[in-house]
């Protein structure tokens, strides 16, 4: 049975009967008196569709306010939510009894609620009840009030060698579900500024003796931040399911904080004028997390970068420039190169100071045609409505796959949404597995 914080934003009950409370909130701000009708509800329909226009063609056309095109009925939805604000006077006006005007305001808020909820069934950024107010399903932990609960951080692992699933022999004790702790991962090699982030340990990572884990590094998109991956991309309750039906084994997930706390100029997970991005994700992450989990110690192979949207574009550009870090990538709705919203010329200038050929040293598609790779292997997912997005995914597949890149494409529902984002990592766990060294 859900609890409250449990039920569902994208499906069932709730989005339906809001939905449906807000088209009737809608309709009763509309309907009135013969002046109401023919004068006061055309005239704010011509307000809202002006002024929705107007926002839509600066948003999309002159600011690049988003860094990619909103979905056009996220536009229609916000007009009917400004059409409901612009009625509330005209609406007052119209009715006589007080206790019916004491409705008008929260009738239009209801219209902006409903008109919200549409927006997230979309995105599906707030799946939950719960996540509104920062539930993730997880209770989450401190670094210092795990070790105090089980004295056991940076236990070593019961063997030096990689766990695999043939050898495991999951120990008595050994809880039925994994631990989420909140982290901060420093710069110490980068000097990155970086926000809390967030590591996943399966139920095989905290038995004793314990396995010697693989490391799946996950990064988030921009705008957001490292809570992303638990919130709308359920991570926690994927891996532990995941875990469930392998005997506890599942990788150590580490989601940092890629953006420099929401910079302005986020490091795009490069080296340059911005930070140094690449080098925090590819020696401070791993060290730090060698040193504090004694996870992914045994090769390289047990290293694993994904990530969705900005976080897509950083997992393949980081397998590219630095396979020996992550000789497996999963890109969900990646880019074909770093951007920023305000624009090719500004992210040369402010990141490289002007200098094409400093951007060329570590572009992915400019490496790709360069080199040659042995041993990389990935996926790179495409939303099958996602038509900014999806052309640049089938770029980047094809240039890897003319490197030597062992890379596979893939098509996930949806367009530029946690449907899509999640899919990368949700459908191949038993591919990921083998590649990290677990699965045979």
């Amino acid at each position: 049975m859900h609890t409250l914080a449990q039920l569902s934003l994208v499906t069932g009950a709730i989005p339906g009967t809001l939905t449906t409370v807000g088209l009737l909130a809608l309709l009763w701000l509309a309907v009135g008196n013969r002046r109401h009708l023919t004068r006061r509800v055309p005239a704010a329909l011509a307000v809202a569709i002006a002024a929705t226009g107007t926002y839509w063609f600066l948003a999309e056309r002159v600011w690049n306010l988003w860094g990619e095109p909103l979905p056009g009925r996220d536009y229609v939805f916000a007009g009917l939510g400004l059409f409901a604000v612009l009625l509330v006077v005209p609406k007052v006006l119209s009715l006589r009894r007080t206790w019916a005007r004491l409705l008008v305001v929260p009738a239009a808020v209801v219209v902006l609620l409903s008109g919200a909820g549409l927006v997230n069934q979309g995105f599906e950024y707030y799946p939950t009840v719960g996540s509104l107010f920062g539930d993730t399903g997880a209770s989450i932990k401190s670094l210092s009030q795990f070790q105090a609960e089980t004295g056991r951080l940076a236990a070593r692992p019961a063997t030096a060698r990689a766990t695999t699933a043939a050898t495991w022999v999951p120990p008595a004790n050994m809880p039925a579900h994994g631990e989420v702790l909140a982290v901060h991962i420093p710069g110490t090699i980068s000097h990155a500024v970086s926000s809390d982030a967030y590591v996943y340990l399966p139920p095989a990572y905290l038995g004793s003796p314990r396995a010697n884990l693989p490391v799946l590094v996950l990064i988030h998109g921009v705008p957001g931040g490292s809570i992303d991956w638990l919130r709308g991309g359920q991570i926690y309750q994927f891996m532990d399911r995941y875990a469930a039906a392998h005997r506890g084994l599942a990788p150590v997930v580490v989601m940092p904080d890629a953006g420099a706390r929401r910079a302005q100029y986020p490091p795009l997970c490069l080296d340059s004028r911005q930070g140094q991005g690449a080098t925090y994700l590819t020696r401070d992450v791993p060290n730090w997390v060698k040193a504090t989990f004694g996870a992914g110690t045994a090769s390289p192979r047990q290293w694993a970068v994904g990530g969705f949207s900005y976080g897509g574009t950083c997992a393949m550009s980081l397998a590219v420039n630095h396979p020996e870090a992550y000789p497996t990538f999963i890109d969900s709705s990646g880019e074909s190169r770093p951007t920023i919203g305000q624009g090719h010329a500004v992210l040369l200038s402010k990141y490289f100071g002007n200098s094409a050929a400093d951007f060329a040293g570590q572009n992915a598609l400019d490496v790709l045609a360069r080199r040659s790779y042995h041993g990389v292997e990935g996926i790179v997912t495409v939303g099958a409505t996602d038509a900014h997005y999806r052309p640049q995914g089938l770029d980047v597949y094809r240039a890897m796959l003319q490197a030597g890149i062992g890379v596979r494409l893939q098509e996930a529902p949806g367009g530029h949404a946690w449907p899509a984002w999640r899919y990368g990592v949700y459908q191949n766990m038993d591919w990921l597995m083998g590649r990290l060294g677990v699965a045979a």
